[in-house]
């Protein structure tokens, strides 16, 4: 996933007007998150990401169970590659043992070095997980039906108990090894998605580093967790078929799992209605070391008119009304804003579009109307075209007009800012501040949020 300026820009100002718009939020902003753009570029693996504080690690509690899905997957593909190669039950499960199990318990130091844990306990128990039926000659493995029983409901129920079948037969060793193997861990920095606890405290655990609750047994980054999961959508994690299965699974807990998606107000009827809908949930839940509850979740939500799907991962959120309809504020206004024409002279290309876009927004001027078109045509020596397209990317009216040659008079002369040359140099809250300002002098009122101007 590469940063983009653009979704970026989109996703801060959603979160700034999220902290007027709920009160009650603190400041700043709490939740961790990952925002992505999953299905606009078609051509390739890249996908457009933007967030907050999403390198860190938090625990993230049954979120984690994500991760022990894919190493699952992984693993059946992995023990097909091997049956291909054997006719016969005992002898792929020996010649697993033989090339597997030394490879899997030394991949990941910090278990095999945990005393409290046997070698056992750390490697997957195939016999347990995989059951074989003869295929051209070959053996083909599926999974038990008991283990994709408690696979299922790990997912769709969020069960412990069944999630702690599922961990124990893969164990640890193979499931984070699986994640730092796939690019999901990255064990110099203790960073990434980790899965070292059964939920059920059937198995000792092994922790790791978070930024919000000291060390943990289930720990994720946003952009680790967005990035697993851009990967399902896109059907390249693992293989297409086992990123269908994978995704057909979240997309069940969505739509009828056992905890509806902190996201899905159709579900969660105390939400206000937003204009997304949520395709595939997982969420996470749990208390913290201080008492205090915490929410996790990565899900893919989609645009009311059926046109582009992102994926949103949190982290570390509280669970009161505010902060969850704080959430889907930011999902929403997020999707809107990115979506604006991107930077530049709208379509039609000249000043005098910006100029009538402007006007429609509510922003007008008191210099001689040529004198700003020639602004407006000079990107390389006026701070004019990023002011104006930073303006235009609000896509909110204005109450009453303003002037845009005072705006930037305000902005210029804010102190310590540079004059803006792109829009992704356009400082979000000293532009607030430089429309308030004018805004309060031309009118003679006494605003004191730049949302308070705009127009229901």
């Amino acid at each position: 996933m590469g940063d983009d300026p653009a979704l970026q820009t989109a996703l801060d100002t959603a979160v700034s007007e999220a902290l007027t718009q709920f009160p009650g939020l603190a400041h700043p902003f709490r939740a961790a998150i990952s925002f992505v753009a999953v299905d606009q570029t078609p051509n390739g693996l890249d996908f457009r990401h933007a967030g907050l504080r999403y390198g860190d690690s938090y625990f993230t509690a049954s979120l984690a169970k994500i991760g022990a899905l894919y190493a699952a997957y992984e693993l059946l593909r992995s023990v097909n590659a091997v049956a291909r190669e054997v006719t016969k039950p005992q002898e792929l499960f020996t010649r697993l043992r033989n090339e597997f199990d030394p490879v899997i318990d030394a991949s990941v130091p910090a278990i095999a070095e945990t005393p409290a844990l046997t070698r056992a306990q750390r490697l997957p128990k195939y016999e347990q997980i995989f059951a074989t039926a003869p295929a051209g000659g070959a053996l083909a493995c599926s999974f038990q039906p008991g283990f994709q029983d408690s696979l299922n409901k790990m997912i769709i129920k969020g069960a412990n108990d069944t999630a702690a079948a599922v961990i124990q037969a893969l164990g640890y060793s193979w499931i984070n090894g699986v994640l730092k193997a796939g690019g999901f861990f990255f064990p110099p920095a203790a960073t990434g998605i980790w899965l070292a606890g059964t939920f059920t405290g059937s198995l000792p655990v092994v922790r790791i580093p978070s930024v919000n609750d000291g060390m943990v047994a289930q720990a994720s980054t946003c952009f680790d967790m967005a990035n697993l999961y851009a990967h399902i959508v896109r059907r390249t994690l693992v293989d297409p078929g086992s990123s269908n299965f994978m995704h057909a699974l979240l997309a069940t807990s969505a739509s009828v799992g056992d905890d509806p998606s902190y996201l899905d107000f159709t579900r969660r009827s105390a939400l206000p209605p937003r204009d997304f809908g949520v395709l595939d949930s997982k969420i996470g839940r749990g208390p913290l070391k201080t008492g205090i509850q915490v929410l996790s979740e990565a899900a893919v939500v989609e645009t009311s008119d059926s046109a582009q799907q992102f994926v949103v991962v949190f982290q570390d959120s509280l669970k009161d009304l505010d902060s969850l309809s704080a959430l889907g504020y930011i999902v929403d206004r997020t999707i809107k804003l990115s979506r604006l024409p991107p930077a530049g002279p709208p379509p039609g290309g000249g000043p005098s579009d910006v100029v009538q876009a402007l006007g429609t927004m509510g922003v007008d001027f008191s210099v001689p109307e040529a004198d700003l078109r020639n602004w407006l045509a000079n990107p390389d020596f006026t701070p004019y075209p990023a002011i104006a397209q930073s303006l235009l990317g609000w896509g909110h009216q204005l109450k009453a007009p303003v002037f845009l040659d005072v705006i930037v008079w305000n902005y210029e002369h804010a102190p310590g800012v540079t004059s803006p040359r792109a829009v992704t140099d356009v400082q979000p809250d000293v532009l607030k501040a430089a429309v308030l300002e004018a805004s309060n002098k031309r009118h003679g009122t006494q605003a004191t949020t730049v949302e308070q101007l705009f127009a229901p």
